[in-house]
């Protein structure tokens, strides 16, 4: 690999490390803001999670990563008590950090919605796309939950290329806040 095409992929490492931490600042609500807890109705969500998540079918407009189905890839979610949501992806440098909102539609069920954005891989600017993640989070127990989740995938003018593609996801609790 040449030395400049390694400086144009630890820049798009450095931009996505740098707008994570951007998200992470920004997202925060003052406590003057917050919902009340969601511990009054069953379990509580808040806090970080450990997530994996596996995508059962593959196609054109429903690409799997790896194009293999059902291959793990690992995120870490943040449900912060603000109803806002954080979510950190592993696995690719290709993808930046989703940011939503989520909230408790009854005991122990919870919604999430978020976006990101998918970068081109040949590190020459901008976004190739964008997906939107929905996902319906039933708790398992106090320190994990499954999830059956969709995405929509946009180009960067906004046009759906692929509609309710599916993923599962399970987590484990990393820590409260």
């Amino acid at each position: 690999m040449n030395s400049t095409r390694l400086l144009k992929r630890f820049g798009a490492v450095a931009v996505l490390a740098l707008a994570g931490a951007l998200v992470l600042m920004v997202v925060q609500k003052p406590a003057s803001v917050q919902g009340a807890s969601d511990e009054t109705d069953g379990g509580k969500l808040h806090g970080t999670w450990n997530v994996t998540l596996k995508f059962p079918v593959c196609s054109t407009t429903c690409p799997c990563p790896g194009g293999v189905p059902n291959i793990p890839i690992r995120a870490l979610q943040e449900y912060q008590k603000g109803e806002t949501l954080v979510e950190v992806p592993g696995g690719t440098l290709f993808r930046g950090p989703g940011v939503g909102s989520w909230e408790r539609v009854g005991e122990n069920q919870f919604a999430a919605h978020f976006k990101f954005f998918i970068f081109k891989s040949d590190g020459s600017g901008g976004p190739a796309a964008n997906e939107v993640v929905t996902s319906h989070i039933t708790l398992t127990g106090p320190d994990s939950f499954d999830a059956a989740a969709t995405f929509d995938l946009f180009t960067p003018s906004g046009m759906v290329i692929g509609q309710g593609c599916a993923i599962n996801e399970t987590a484990t609790r990393f820590a409260e806040p």
